[in-house]
């Protein structure tokens, strides 16, 4: 199992991602937002919302449903390393794969214009401790807004869906905006397929950046041989590229 300690460094490495590439909302706005998610929140009171706590600790926002859906208030949330008490409540069991999950997303999202992140939600599937009693399925969609050119606005919508869908696995679901939200990729790490040694050895080379005539002289085996091996992990995999090969199996 891993620990609470390295989900919190991987969910870092995203959020030290944006904070480097992207212009946040200005804390000026911090009244706007306020306003703005208090009344989403009344439109849609099955749905938790939160700010990102890490990327905006000055304009830090909860939705006054939180007991609702994670059995605690907005208050207790908030106030002293809000994401450390959060992660705490995740089901041990799922916290493996949810590493697995922020690993997927900061890749995926590392390859993507910091303009287009608007765009773009994701979807994170996993159980929540809810009562000393009583896990739940938990659907947290992350997602951005641009503030009339201000900057980015990251935050968080969470809704028990337990009485909806059986839980099924910890995985991510990445959307994005075309004519409607479409669906353009999944990873579920339990459905991720075991790697053979030469195949794991090709893949750490891939990632490495070595190309096909490199890796061949480095395993010692032809360059037909190379290409072989990389066709059935695409096949193996459904994928067409070298970088989603790598974010389904690096």
């Amino acid at each position: 199992m891993v620990k609470e300690s390295a989900l919190l460094r991987e969910a870092d490495k995203v959020n030290s991602y944006i904070s480097k590439y992207v212009t946040l909302a200005d804390p000026a706005n911090r009244d706007e937002l306020l306003a703005l998610f208090d009344q989403m929140y009344r439109f849609f009171p099955h749905w938790v919302i939160s700010t990102c706590p890490m990327m905006h600790p000055e304009i830090h926002y909860i939705s006054q449903n939180c007991p609702h859906v994670f059995g605690c208030t907005a208050e207790y949330l908030i106030d002293n390393s809000p994401l450390e008490k959060y992660i705490h409540f995740i089901h041990e069991d799922d916290q493996q794969d949810l590493y697995k999950c922020y690993s997927f997303m900061h890749d995926y999202f590392a390859s993507i214009p910091p303009e287009d992140h608007i765009n773009y939600r994701t979807a994170f599937h996993y159980r929540f401790r809810k009562s000393e009693t009583e896990y739940i399925y938990l659907q947290d969609e992350k997602a951005a807004l641009n503030l009339r050119g201000t900057g980015n606005l990251y935050y968080a919508l969470f809704k028990d869906i337990s009485e909806e869908k059986t839980f099924c696995g910890v995985k991510v679901e990445v959307f994005r905006q075309q004519e409607k939200m479409v669906k353009v990729r999944e990873f579920k790490p339990s459905s991720v397929k075991a790697l053979s040694k030469r195949e794991q050895e090709l893949v750490t080379l891939i990632k490495k950046g070595f190309r096909t005539k490199e890796i061949a002289d480095k395993l010692k085996i032809s360059h037909n041989t190379v290409r072989n091996i990389k066709s059935k992990l695409f096949e193996k995999f459904n994928v067409n590229s070298s970088i989603e090969l790598l974010n389904m199996a690096g």
